[in-house]
């Protein structure tokens, strides 16, 4: 089955729990992530799909205000990547930290639905069909609620731990306050697809 521009995957409300102190230095303990949906954007020319033809349009909650992002699926896989090297691997820790890489190492590019046989065949062999699309994009969901919900505990001190946090909210585009500004809805690139 061969995916075409204007297959779409929508995806059904989500939520993870909301913190009610917000933070200065940032601001995910307010932040919520709902990816609405995945497209396929396959070039002229191109026969077969890949992770740099998937996209992913999320819509970041943070407070009373929203953004949309739109990241690839190859952009997940650099997440995936960044995230680890902040954990720093063997860093001094006896918090969150060594549990959290090897849940991140072991676990990201592996979805824990069960699926048909036909599909997990497809997941294995790499194939970008309706039905893996829409696999991952239920496990990119809750890998986001995850972070995030790990992400909102204050009482780690550890500067590795911090720097994930700043991955994360680079990737969603979540921007600190200034002590001048008051947080305000936050605006999307003039590049990205504003769907809502």
């Amino acid at each position: 089955m061969k995916l075409m521009s204007p297959d779409i995957i929508r995806h059904s409300a989500s939520s993870s729990s909301l913190s009610s102190e917000p933070t200065s230095v940032h601001r995910l303990d307010r932040t919520r992530v709902e990816i609405e949906r995945a497209s396929v954007r396959l070039p002229r020319g191109a026969k077969k799909v890949t992770n740099e033809h998937v996209f992913f349009v999320l819509k970041v909650f943070d407070g009373s205000s929203y953004h949309t992002v739109e990241q690839s699926w190859a952009a997940f896989s650099v997440l995936k990547e960044d995230l680890l090297l902040a954990l720093d691997a063997g860093h001094a820790c006896s918090g969150i930290c060594p549990w959290l890489w090897e849940d991140l190492h072991h676990n990201f590019d592996y979805p824990t639905k069960k699926v048909n046989f036909r599909t997990w065949l497809q997941m294995r062999l790499r194939r970008h069909t309706k039905g893996t699309i829409q696999v991952f994009l239920e496990h990119f969901q809750e890998l986001l609620d995850s972070m995030l919900n790990v992400l909102r505990h204050r009482h780690v001190h550890c500067k590795q731990f911090h720097d994930v946090c700043a991955v994360l909210a680079r990737f969603i585009h979540v921007r600190p306050p200034t002590h001048l500004e008051s947080p305000t809805p936050l605006l999307c690139d003039a590049s990205l697809v504003q769907c809502c």
